[in-house]
């Protein structure tokens, strides 16, 4: 769940590409710079300047959901450095049911799971929710498959390229309903999360990482 603005920061990318001549330093120079000014984008650092590989997708989706921050809480209750709500802690077994899993007020209370029986206990535990974000996303991709959204992986919809790794960003942010209305619509649809963030932000800032148990980028063939 993201409410963080965008705005270009190609220039100053390529800019750090060339200073530094790595992909990898140049987005950790972003992040850098990225801190000291709320401003500037937050997805165009990822998607030009980061490696595209697992572990750089949990990145970018850290930078976007919070800055990185594994003790944000935005005002909606969401969590952490991936902000999670807690229908998604219900579903990872680190919460208890209640009346409504979609309020976040995490009545049911906390399960113990990893050791974490609080929500400052989860804030204050970075490697709980990178584990969380990993066992997540393999959730995810089982509802997407479910919906049988799973068929339109590398396909285009609406003029946009659906990477495995940018229909696991959109589940992330609305659900598996969102993505497949989405698509049903052929990408007409505005869909946007409380902030206003569009689901095919997501899509695209955060699409064509490698994405281990998702189906690769099919190879393109020259005549």
């Amino acid at each position: 769940m993201a409410k963080f603005g965008n705005r270009s920061l190609r220039a100053s990318i390529a800019f750090a590409v060339c200073c530094f001549g790595s992909p990898s330093l140049a987005y950790d120079w972003g992040q850098a710079l990225n801190a000291g000014n709320p401003n500037l984008n937050q997805g165009m650092i990822v998607a030009q300047a980061a490696p595209k590989d697992y572990a750089a997708f949990f990145a970018a989706l850290r930078h976007k959901e919070s800055r990185g921050d594994y003790q944000a809480v935005n005002t909606l209750n969401f969590l952490g450095a991936y902000q999670f709500g807690e229908a998604a802690l219900i579903d990872l077994g680190y919460v208890r049911r209640d009346g409504d899993i979609y309020d976040n007020n995490f009545g049911g209370g906390f399960s113990g799971k990893n050791g974490i029986r609080s929500v400052q206990g989860f804030l204050r535990s970075p490697q709980v929710q990178d584990d969380a974000a990993e066992e997540w996303m393999r959730i995810m991709w089982r509802y997407i498959e479910a919906e049988g959204l799973h068929r339109y992986a590398w396909q285009e919809v609406g003029g946009q390229t659906l990477s495995p790794s940018g229909m696991l960003a959109a589940t992330h942010l609305l659900g598996s309903g969102a993505l497949k209305r989405f698509v049903e619509s052929n990408g007409r649809a505005d869909i946007r999360d409380p902030y206003g963030m569009p689901l095919n932000v997501y899509i695209r800032d955060l699409g064509g990482f490698e994405i281990p148990f998702a189906p690769r980028q099919p190879r393109s063939t020259s005549s």
